[in-house]
């Protein structure tokens, strides 16, 4: 008999007892049929139970109960009170139900476009309806999707994504180029990592561990900075041209590292980890409190593109940890203090906050999309620093203003420019205004909020009065202000920040979806009709539609931020708790 049998006859059984329970007298003839049932049928022989049935991928998180009396797997109740259906979902609960799910069929017209396509190439072009290798030739459009295709319940292109997995040879690149190993790290490593801690499928441990052997000789440099590129199969580096060196590249694998030293117990890939942030501690300046976007330089600070998520890791290896390794929390706060009284500014007229880059102590007054991160890793810092040492409570107010002003203005296009302030730019550092604020609060001031955080009412159309302009017209299916606004939406229980994340959606549905399957990119934003470039990036699959999934499912435990942390690439990872080995080995809490 199969499992699929005893489960259909267990059923009909657990609803005979359920009725048989309810008359006094039958109750002893329900437990002996229960009992003979349990012996003939599901124990077959010996004292112990078979394992339980596979269904498939294990389930990422416990499934949603189904209503009625409840029963455990063997037909019984356990000695259990009957627990009653959960009330009728609210009409709140079903409007986000019915949005999770419009997600997810965006997710699935993107995602089946791609497999027609341009499977197994990395990334579709939906115009020329064909695919291209840009990312090492590994179907990186599906290693990306597939812890989307867990948490949405893909089934069926879950079972495809690991087919492909255990097929592809890591030592083998298009054309056999070298393996970048920002992308590689954040996208292939990550995206294997992520569908182990949800699936514990051997093969994604099997693959992350093999590639992050082949990572590794990118550490073999004189200063063991990790090179641009490395050879798959001979570990021969490839620096870029020109040589420099990134922050974001030295600041962006220690998520992934630690992860995968925790789980195979390869203490090379914590050494390499921690060996960078060692450096990073060493070389912190110690009064703007952040580093140059071009490693061994201090003039030219910024948070957008080429350092963005070397300071997003720093928070989240912290939380990683357990929050076992201090120096991680006060490098954030000194970096987070460092960004609001350096690189923080509000526009001239409508008071619009904004963070920008600055060199030689001169604001540029751009915005850059890849900056909008910043709202999301300053809440998540605001949230979960509580209660830590050196972090106060007039911090916590600061940042979570910071990251709320941020939320509100941080804006499609790839890039806006802010008008200067007339007399000279740094009049527009935000402290500045946030202090004078204090001053008048304290005369008796009205304003409940300082200027930059409270909202303003919204310009469309022209842009006339809008205090920017755009400079960068392009929209390339960034996830970046969707990850802070739901980031927001969940550390401060405000539902206007997943208002928000709907509202991007369906702009994005109305403007970037291709009629024959797929999504565009877009230029021309600040047009009705945009017109649409030919490329699906596969950050669309793995971080845009994922994070627009999460702020709308009314399943509030999906992803809980205080057991999991995404990674750049939006791939979730389990929070670490480190064994006693590993606290000696690597000094964790010394």
């Amino acid at each position: 008999m199969s499992w699929r049998d005893m489960d259909s006859q267990n059923g009909i059984l657990q609803n005979v007892i359920t009725r048989l329970r309810t008359t006094p007298r039958l109750r002893l003839l329900a437990m002996l049929v229960g009992f003979g049932f349990l012996f003939t049928v599901v124990l077959p022989s010996g004292n112990h139970r078979p394992p339980p049935p596979h269904w498939g991928p294990h389930p990422p998180f416990p499934p949603e109960e189904d209503g009625g009396w409840e029963f455990d797997q063997w037909g019984a109740s356990g000695g259990k009170d009957p627990v009653q259906r959960p009330p009728p979902p609210t009409a709140d609960e079903q409007l986000w139900t019915k949005r999770a799910e419009e997600v997810k069929a965006e997710f699935l017209y993107a995602y089946h476009a791609y497999e027609a396509r341009a499977f197994p190439r990395d990334e579709l072009k939906p115009g020329s309806k064909t695919g291209v290798d840009n990312y090492n030739g590994w179907g990186v459009s599906v290693v990306d999707s597939i812890d989307t295709m867990l948490l949405m319940g893909c089934t069926e292109e879950y079972e495809r994504a690991v087919s492909h997995v255990a097929q592809v040879d890591l030592t083998k690149t298009a054309r056999d180029q070298p393996i970048p190993f920002f992308e590689t790290t954040i996208r292939y490593l990550g995206g294997f990592l992520s569908a182990y801690a949800l699936t514990k499928e051997p093969i994604f441990l099997s693959k992350a561990d093999e590639l992050g052997q082949e990572l590794l000789p990118a550490f073999e440099t004189p200063t063991g900075i990790p090179v641009f590129a490395v050879d798959p199969k001979t570990g021969a580096l490839a620096p870029r041209q020109g040589k420099d060196t990134l922050l974001a590249e030295i600041g962006t694998f220690q998520l992934e590292f630690r992860q995968l030293a925790h789980w195979t117990g390869r203490a090379a890939y914590h050494d390499r980890s921690d060996q960078m942030f060692k450096l990073l501690d060493r070389t912190q300046n110690g009064t703007t409190g952040l580093w140059g976007t071009v490693w061994d330089t201090a003039n030219d600070l910024a948070v957008g593109g080429t350092a963005d998520s070397a300071y997003e890791y720093i928070i989240k290896a912290f939380l990683q940890g357990g929050k076992t390794e201090p120096k991680l929390r006060d490098m954030f706060i000194n970096v987070v203090e460092g960004i609001i009284k350096n690189l923080l500014y509000i526009s001239p007229t409508r008071h619009l906050l904004y963070v920008t880059d600055v060199k030689y102590g001169r604001p540029s007054g751009k915005l850059e999309h890849l900056s909008c991160f910043l709202p999301g890793a300053i809440a998540l810092g605001a949230k979960y620093l509580d209660g830590e040492p050196g972090f106060s409570r007039e911090m916590k107010q600061m940042w979570f203003w910071a990251a709320k002003g941020l939320g509100r203005t941080c804006l499609g296009p790839d890039e806006v420019m802010f008008k200067a302030w007339p007399k000279e730019p740094t009049d527009g550092l935000w402290i500045k205004h946030v202090e004078r604020w204090r001053q008048q609060s304290g005369r008796g001031g009205s304003d409940a909020v300082p200027p930059g955080v409270k909202e303003g009412k919204p310009l469309r159309g022209s842009f006339e009065g809008k205090d920017y302009s755009i400079r960068l017209n392009s929209y390339q299916l960034r996830p970046e202000t969707v990850e802070s606004l739901y980031l927001l939406y969940k550390t401060t229980g405000d539902a206007v920040w997943r208002d928000r994340v709907w509202e991007i959606f369906e702009a994005i549905r109305k403007h970037c979806k291709a009629e024959e399957g797929g999504y565009h990119s877009v230029w021309g934003v600040e047009r009705e009709e945009p017109n649409q470039s030919d490329d699906m990036p596969s950050w669309f699959l793995a971080e845009t539609l994922k994070y627009m999934y999460l702020a709308a499912s009314p399943k509030k435990d999906l992803v809980r931020l205080d057991e999991w942390v995404f990674n750049t690439e939006a791939h979730p990872l389990p929070m670490i708790r480190w064994r006693d080995w590993e606290k000696k080995r690597y000094g964790i809490g010394a």
